[in-house]
């Protein structure tokens, strides 16, 4: 990445363990230094996938506190190499984490009796899950999570799994919340061993594939039925304005505005 010069440099502690972050696609060393979780790349810009997605965000009607917002850097391991990756601030707090699979599993149930169910539309397995997350938590995500879906489209994030839904849980007051929307380092096509930057966007969007109740992205757009929340003009501008080199990301988010079937996500 030409502009790494522009990147805030994070050095890692001799002593600070790397935690292993497990995506669809391998393993990817992360840190918390202070306050911030520092992830390394691995498969390509992932760093600047995350950068693009909290501008869209920011650039959107979803509040601030509902999404989290990553920066990229350089990272100094304690061995002296330096490589490239992303930070952001830890925004669990005193809260517990707790995944939507763990969930499940801490209510005796599996979440691949309902994902893996072909009989089941993905509009059924999308009303399933909302069943069972109320049943569980006392919560109706069906907006946000159906909003988190669309987004998704419009990212192409491929890595949607059921441990990238989080839910927070305070042991204090029994209270549960849906966590701010988070990791999508997997999208804008920034996996460049399996979407190269030779190939046409246009070739390389056909091929990626949604999760987790279809892997269409056309179908999970459909459970989307709110109203519009990129506001486009204000994206364009802070696209332009980024002061890192967004190369193919920009341009694939560029080309998504254009797509037919994500106009209905759109505020001109």
């Amino acid at each position: 990445m030409e502009a790494g010069a522009l990147m805030k440099k994070i050095k890692i502690p001799i002593d600070a363990e790397p935690m292993i972050s497990t995506s669809s696609k391998g393993d990817q060393s992360k840190w918390l230094v202070g306050n911030r979780w520092v992830k390394e790349n691995t498969r390509g810009y992932e760093n600047i996938a995350e950068y693009v997605s909290s501008l869209i965000l920011e650039c959107s009607t979803i509040p601030n506190t509902s999404f989290v917002s990553y920066v990229p850097c350089l990272i100094e391991k304690p061995d002296g190499t330096t490589t490239e990756g992303c930070y952001s601030i830890d925004f669990r707090g005193q809260l517990q984490e707790v995944t939507l699979e763990r969930l499940f599993e801490a209510n005796f149930e599996a979440t691949d009796d309902i994902l893996n169910n072909n009989a089941y539309s993905t509009e059924k397995k999308f009303n399933l899950m909302i069943e069972k997350i109320f049943q569980f938590t006392g919560l109706n995500v069906s907006h946000s999570l159906s909003q988190m879906l669309a987004f998704d489209a419009f990212i192409l994030n491929e890595d949607r799994h059921t441990n990238n839904i989080l839910f927070l849980y305070d042991s204090v007051t029994k209270i549960w919340k849906l966590a701010p929307l988070f990791d999508h380092g997997l999208s804008l096509l920034s996996d460049i061993k399996d979407y190269p930057l030779n190939i046409p966007i246009s070739i390389l969007k056909r091929k990626v594939k949604a999760k987790p109740f279809s892997s269409a992205f056309s179908k999970q757009l459909a459970l989307y039925q709110g109203d519009p929340f990129i506001k486009r003009n204000l994206l364009v501008q802070k696209l332009e304005e980024a002061p890192y080199h967004l190369n193919r990301a920009k341009d694939v988010v560029l080309s998504q505005l254009q797509e037919r079937s994500l106009q209905r996500l759109i505020i001109d």
